[in-house]
Parts: structure tokens; sequence; C-alpha cells
């Protein structure tokens, strides 16, 4: 519910960010968000310098709210699980999946959870940059499965009346329609071309 404008109220950058939250992470506008306030549209100026600012705030706090798992795990254990914890950010917050693939950068405090994620991977045996691009790899999974759900749900909806929507046989499928979708599948398909990849790589590679 908005708050009634009236007398201007102290302010913080945390509460900015949650009212741009609880707003519509992908869809808020900083004048909603100075109505959900109750303030001026140019008081939020005062603490975050323009839209783009506010959602990489908006972010990291929707990042703070989650457990995220231990960089010790098993490497394919500690993919899953930076999978699971994307998930649960998008089901806590719709949008996000959208607003986190179309920000300008990747919100600070997720940078450094990715960074132990690599270097626990690389620990375990594999390149660099094989390991930075698996762990970006299953955010970018999650994320995308996530927003790909949504649009599907959409589609449904609109054809709820009406005639069937057309589909490719291999997608007519409750696996794609329902749940996750193809998420799980392609998470194996992946994990096992690592494990492939990991165990034909040159020693010491």
């Amino acid at each position: 519910m908005d708050r009634k404008p009236g007398r201007p109220r102290a302010l913080t950058v945390d509460m900015i960010a949650q009212a741009a939250l609880d707003d519509g992470i992908a869809t808020f506008s900083m004048p909603s968000v100075a109505r959900r306030l109750g303030v001026a549209h140019s008081g939020l100026y005062r603490y975050v310098t323009d839209r783009d600012e506010l959602l990489m705030t908006a972010l990291d706090r929707a990042v703070a709210e989650v457990s995220w798992p231990s960089a010790d795990l098993e490497w394919q254990e500690l993919l899953r699980a930076v999978g699971e914890t994307i998930w649960q950010m998008c089901e806590r917050h719709p949008g996000l999946d959208r607003a986190a693939l179309s920000a300008p950068t990747s919100a600070p405090a997720a940078e450094v959870y990715v960074e132990q994620y690599v270097a626990s991977i690389q620990h375990q045996g594999f390149e660099l940059e094989d390991a930075a691009v698996a762990v970006e790899f299953v955010i970018t999974l999650a994320l995308s499965a996530s927003a790909e759900m949504v649009r599907l749900n959409e589609i449904e909806a609109r054809h709820k009346d009406g005639p069937k929507v057309p589909v490719i046989k291999a997608y007519d499928t409750d696996e794609v329609w329902r749940g996750r979708g193809w998420y799980d599948r392609k998470l194996q398909i992946v994990l096992a071309g690592l494990t492939t990849r990991h165990l034909t790589a040159p020693s010491g590679g």
C-alpha cells in the first residue's frame, strides 16, 4: 500500500531498496517507489543517482536475504546448490529473473559468492576459466529458466479458453510446461559434460 504524503520521513538506502523490491523489481520506477514510501520523487535522488543504481542496490538486498551454499561443497553439489539459491530468489521476488538478466552489471553482493565458488571449483582440479564458466552458466541457466516459465505460464493463460497452443512435439510435455521446465534436464547435461571434460583434462590443467 502506498504511504500517504505528509511530513518528510527519514529514509535510508536499505528502505528505498526494499520499497523497490516490494513494488516489483522488474517494473518499479522512481516515482512508484517514492509513492510507496510517501515521499517526493526528487527526494530519492539524495540516496541513489538513478534507477540503475537503485536496481543494483535492490538486487544486492535480494542476494543478502537468502542463504548461499558453502564453497567447501563438492563441485557438482555446489553448482546444484547455487542454482537452488537463484531459484529461491526468483520465487521470493517475482521479476527478479528478468531484472538480473537485464541489469547493467552483476550485483556486487553476488560477486563475492561467485569469486568463492570459482576458487573452490578451481581447487578441485578445474582450469580457472572452466570454473568461472561453470558458475556463470548455472546462475544464468536458473535465471533464464525462471523467466521462461513465467513466459510459458502467460502463454497458457492467454489460451486457456481457446485453441491449444501449437507446439513442436518434443516440447509438448508436462516437463516443459510445468514446475521448472527443462532446468533440471539442462543442468544434468551440463554437469555430465563438465565431468567428462574434467576427467579428460591433462594432469595439472
